[in-house]
């Protein structure tokens, strides 16, 4: 760990030694007037010594710089920095993670929309999942990385830098719920209900259901634009620091998070685990044939199994889709 101070404190300098100086109780000292001598916390408060780091100490004048020198001593966090060991296993995983995730989920965008023949509903949904895990990835792991060899917190893009990257971070979990829910849905359909998947499970209707995911999503994250902010650090450094955090207390964001376990995780979760015991029921108690030979040839009429009637349904889709190409 690298720790660094602005200024070189005095072994001898404490607040014992601050109370023999008579200067203390000079008029250019009014903050420090009122400081009793058995109140150690009180006189070390903060807020009421903020003001004296910025005082410019000539090297004569021991109370001030001793004053300065407690101040940094008590009203500052000691600056600490990842090892080197640490910083290069994190930039290496961290950065395979961005690499790959980002490729691989460009590539999914790329090929769907290259090839008419793959523009299916389940296509649709596995785009918007793509997308919002692009979304996810630019948003997270570049400023995981920089941190590693950044002071604490400190947080380097700014104010706008801030709202936007929260604010995505936000909207691509939010948005892969509910495209994970639509798609989850749509596999219901196709194979529970196989024939009315032809009507039901079209092209159009999942851009627009993709599309009314991400609406809504949107709206729903957009008060992370003003609900972030960036405030001034307070590390033993020569330089400053911010940190991006909350604009508004924390006791504040109860609601709104209670709102994103219940919208976005809870009902998605209990949502899939109806619809998937439903799916795993129809394929496992699927009425298929234990013999399916009658006199030594293959009964061709006997189909009964769901599982082939949402090949066949499938099937029908992809040359709709053909002829309407």
């Amino acid at each position: 760990m690298n720790v660094s101070y602005p200024y070189v404190i005095d072994s001898n300098c404490t607040l014992a030694g601050l109370t023999a100086f008579e200067l203390l109780n000079e008029s250019t000292w009014d903050p420090l007037q009122n400081v009793s001598l058995e109140e150690d916390v009180d006189f070390m408060n903060c807020s009421y010594l903020r003001h004296i780091v910025n005082l410019n100490c000539s090297s004569t004048d021991h109370l001030c710089r001793c004053t300065r020198d407690i101040y940094w001593s008590y009203c500052s966090e000691t600056p600490a920095y990842y090892s080197y060991i640490y910083r290069i296993i994190g930039t290496l995983f961290q950065g395979i993670i961005l690499v790959i995730g980002v490729i691989g989920n460009v590539m999914v965008v790329i090929v769907v929309a290259k090839n008419k023949n793959m523009t299916t509903p389940t296509n649709c949904y596995l785009v918007s999942l793509a997308i919002a895990d692009c979304a996810v990835l630019i948003a997270a792991v570049p400023q995981e990385i920089v941190s590693y060899y950044l002071i604490g917190n400190h947080w380097i893009w700014g104010r706008v830098g801030c709202a936007i990257m929260i604010f995505l971070q936000h909207l691509g979990i939010n948005a892969s719920s509910l495209s994970l829910t639509a798609f989850t849905v749509e596999r219901y359909i196709a194979i529970c209900h196989p024939m009315k998947a032809q009507t039901v499970c079209t092209v159009e209707r999942a851009k627009k259901i993709t599309l009314l995911v991400w609406v809504f999503a949107t709206c729903y994250c957009s008060p992370w634009l003003y609900l972030t902010t960036v405030v001034p650090q307070t590390y033993a450094v020569d330089y400053p620091t911010e940190e991006c955090t909350f604009k508004l207390s924390r006791d504040q964001y109860f609601l709104y998070y209670f709102l994103d376990i219940i919208v976005f995780y809870v009902v998605p979760l209990l949502l899939s685990c109806v619809l998937y015991t439903l799916i795993a029921r129809i394929l496992f108690t699927s009425q298929v044939p234990k013999n399916p030979t009658v006199n030594g040839h293959h009964d061709k009429k006997r189909v009964s199994s769901p599982r082939v009637q949402v090949s066949s349904g499938q099937m029908r889709e992809c040359l709709s889709c053909k002829k309407k190409d």
